[in-house]
């Protein structure tokens, strides 16, 4: 392993751990219910409902949120959980208490119980493994185990720079940084959620399509690419947008490489037989589940008295970017746009959502990311001769970066449809499987100043990550400790 590299990972597994101590036990977003799916899962084998049962939370979960004040406290700036030594003891007395069963009595509602089982089933591994440990010392350890999503995301990075710029280690070393100090992906690493897993297979698709496209499209290669977008389709209902990257990044590789028409054949038989069975599995889970729509209506149409209309949804995502035009009627739903997404909620939201930077910090992140754009803007002009011999690579990046904001806008718009204009449904954490691109970015802007200026230009913006990662940490810690 490369020293930079494994430099990055160290410190990364340190925010990590930090992360996991200074979050307090299901802080984090929906991560209550996606701990009751993996325990349900681990204990009885079969996950909780998404729509009846006798309860959401298993006596045992139930009893830790109501003791040491973990549910009262969300989005309460004043509250505080009980961690004194005092509660502790009484905890683990409660804990010793409970009756036989107490653990594997969560079957629902649970609304996590409509999603893929896969990441769900990987975590009950070292929940049977460490099931003997008290409720929170085992959470504790299954998020160290949901951070290496968040270790494999940031290697990932490291190769997929590589298969871009070369081996060009400061380059390298600038993109898989800039994603392992980003403070909101450091952040969910620790969160029991599948959003993590998520962003780690996206990536690998990402890494394998480009692999194609760039050296040529063998069936292992193949095989690989569809693999990884076979296990993002059965994590989460926004996995989905791997199939289209996938597809794309096949049709590029073949235009540019021009293969035998009888390994196309093959290649295309392997990479539909592999999503085909992953989506047949997930249909067949679906059917002995009773989990309603699939992916919990992501890909079916929601029941609403207003119908789609394309005029309206170009214009709600126009303003989602920009002000308002004289021409266009106001969008539907709340004040909410590029700010809330790609700013605050994608660079450093906590907690559920209330632990936040002040807003002179998001002010700066802001003014930098324009900068960063118009510095993007100028370094694909300056080097278009270059971009325009790498099209295959960048078409790619274009597929899964285009084809994740489409679905975002339109799953968002649809919801606005359904509740009435009330809740968007997007946050900058949905962005997270195209936090490589995020680091890529960075690394050819910087990349395309003169050689003795970028590495140093590149030092200065993962020194100004690695405060904003310590002082999300310490934000966090301060939220639920001071």
């Amino acid at each position: 392993m490369p020293l930079p590299l494994a430099l990055i990972l160290v410190l990364a597994a340190l925010l990590s751990v930090a992360w996991d101590l200074a979050v307090p036990a299901f802080q984090g977003p929906d991560e209550d219910a996606h701990f009751g799916y993996v325990q349900h899962l681990a204990e009885t084998g079969r996950p909780p409902s998404p729509s009846s049962g006798n309860s959401s939370y298993s006596t045992q979960e139930a009893t830790l949120l109501k003791d040491l004040n973990l549910l009262s406290l969300r989005g309460d700036l004043g509250g505080r959980p009980a961690w004194s030594a005092a509660d502790l003891a009484l905890w683990h007395q409660a804990e010793h208490q409970l009756p036989p069963g107490s653990s594997s009595n969560g079957d629902g509602p649970n609304a996590t119980g409509q999603n893929p089982p896969l990441y769900y089933a990987l975590m009950a591994i070292p929940y049977r493994v460490f099931a003997w440990l008290p409720l929170l010392k085992l959470l504790f350890v299954l998020r160290l185990f949901d951070a290496l999503c968040f270790l494999a995301t940031v290697s990932l990075t490291w190769l997929i720079a590589g298969e871009v710029f070369g081996r060009v280690r400061w380059k390298q070393t600038l993109a898989a940084g800039a994603v392992a100090l980003l403070p909101q992906l450091a952040f969910m690493s620790v969160v029991i959620n599948s959003d993590g897993l998520l962003t780690a297979l996206t990536t690998a698709v990402l890494w394998m399509a480009l692999r194609m496209a760039i050296r040529g499209p063998t069936l292992g290669r193949v095989l690989a690419a569809s693999g990884f977008t076979a296990a993002a389709v059965l994590t989460h209902g926004r996995g989905l947008v791997t199939v289209p990257v996938l597809g794309i990044a096949i049709l590029v590789a073949w235009i540019h490489h021009r293969p035998a028409l009888r390994d196309v054949a093959v290649q295309a038989g392997g990479a539909a037989a592999t999503v085909g069975v992953a989506f047949v599995a997930y249909l067949l889970f679906a059917a002995s589940g009773g989990s309603g729509g699939l992916y919990g209506g992501e890909v079916t149409t929601i029941n609403t008295s207003r119908g789609f209309n394309l005029g309206q949804f170009l214009s709600s995502v126009y303003q989602f970017y920009f002000p308002k035009l004289p021409s266009l009627t106001p969008r539907i739903g709340p004040d909410y746009g590029y700010r809330q997404v790609f700013i605050n909620t994608f660079y450093a939201t906590f907690g559920q959502l209330e632990v936040t930077f002040r807003q002179g910090v998001y002010d700066i992140l802001q003014v930098a990311s324009a900068l960063g754009l118009v510095a993007f803007y100028t370094a694909c002009v300056a080097r278009w001769r270059a971009l325009r011999r790498s099209w295959p690579a960048v078409a790619v990046m274009l597929a899964l970066l285009l084809t994740l904001l489409v679905a975002l806008h339109y799953i968002s718009y649809r919801e606005l449809l359904a509740n009435g204009g009330v809740d968007p449904v997007i946050v900058g954490r949905y962005l997270l499987p195209m936090v490589s691109l995020f680091g890529l970015a960075i690394a050819f802007t910087v990349g395309s100043l003169p050689r003795r200026v970028g590495p140093f230009v590149g030092a200065a913006v993962l020194s100004a990550g690695l405060l904003l990662a310590l002082g999300g940490v310490g934000i966090t810690a301060a939220r639920f400790y001071a």
